[in-house]
């Protein structure tokens, strides 16, 4: 998923619409799935895929053309702390679920057809993804900790001016 609008906001409020209107999350399993529905209903949305690809229509994505990769810009995404969890946790998902989809190939017994392989690929970039955001946000927590913020004047604490 390249695009940065399908970004975790987009996930988030996906779920919190179908929370509203009474739907209650499955399983891990389950809400990996979805996020994966999620992704495929904005391409349909926009024209650019026809339909959902998975077992059931017995159809093999297409793939595009490798790209070589841009020059590294130092583009960064903040993500609130509250988050990290979260946006770690669909990572963890996504991963086991394209895990699960190699495993549970019609197509081979080996996890060597060409699906396979690129459901293995997606998985080790999510689970690099994750352990990537995991040291970052470890890291972040060890420079909070080893630099806390200095107190303001008398405002920082009431009791020192009675």
């Amino acid at each position: 998923m390249t695009d940065h609008r399908m970004n975790l906001d987009l996930i988030t409020d996906m779920f919190s619409l179908l929370d509203r209107h009474c739907y209650t999350r499955g399983d891990n399993e389950h809400t990996g799935r979805a996020i994966v529905l999620i992704g495929d209903l904005t391409r349909i949305y926009e024209g650019s895929q026809d339909h959902p690809f998975g077992p059931s229509i017995g159809e093999v994505p297409p793939r595009p053309e490798p790209v070589p990769p841009e020059p590294t810009r130092g583009d960064a995404a903040t993500v609130p702390t509250g988050e990290v969890k979260t946006l770690i946790s669909a990572l963890i998902i996504a991963a086991d679920y394209k895990r699960d989809r190699a495993e549970m190939c019609a197509d081979c017994a080996d996890q060597s057809c060409p699906t396979c392989e690129w459901r293995l690929r997606d998985a080790q970039a999510y689970d690099r993804a994750h352990v990537q955001l995991l040291q970052s946000a470890e890291a972040s927590a060890t420079a909070a900790a080893s630099h806390p913020e200095p107190a303001a004047g008398p405002a920082a604490n009431p009791e020192a001016g009675q």
